[in-house]
């Protein structure tokens, strides 16, 4: 009897039962609970970002006053570099403060441009290579076209042509 009390299996009744329904009801509840709080907070951000774009936030307005615009032009000089043919070739547009520069510009042309001229074939190369050396040129021209037209007349020189041949 000793070995056929080994074969025996234990009873399942011997073994302490897992309360199932308890633990299953427990588990359910809890999967509705984040189901409810992930869609409440998928809700409130879609509602979030759909009012988002309605809301117009005014922004400074910051125009620029743009005087008129003269074109003056091309001036072609030699520049001055001992033996060698070296060329500057620059074209400009001037900003006016009013229009009343218009009449003061177009009245003296003629002396501009031979005030142009005059410092532009002074210069030399390297007077005219890099960012800095352009800024002092247009510095320099802006100076010379103040005196012929006076001193709140022009606001801005701009390059639309620089070539060194």
């Amino acid at each position: 009897m000793s070995s056929d009390a080994a074969e025996e299996p234990t009873p399942a009744a011997a073994t302490p039962a897992a309360p199932k329904a308890k633990t299953s009801k427990v588990v359910l509840a809890l999967l509705v609970l984040n189901l409810g709080g992930t869609g409440f907070g998928v809700f409130k951000m879609m509602t979030a970002h759909a009012e988002a774009p309605h809301e117009v936030v005014e922004k400074p307005k910051t125009e620029e006053v743009v005087g008129p615009v003269v074109p003056l032009e091309p001036f072609v000089v030699n520049l001055d570099e001992p033996g060698n043919a070296r060329y500057l070739k620059l074209t400009i547009q001037v900003e006016l403060l009013a229009h009343e520069g218009e009449e003061k510009l177009t009245k003296s042309k003629q002396v501009l441009r031979d005030a142009a001229l005059r410092y532009l074939s002074g210069l030399h190369l390297k007077d005219t290579l890099g960012a800095q050396a352009k800024d002092a040129i247009r510095d320099a021209l802006m100076a010379k076209f103040e005196t012929v037209l006076g001193k709140d007349t022009v606001r801005r020189m701009f390059f639309q042509e620089f070539v060194v041949q």
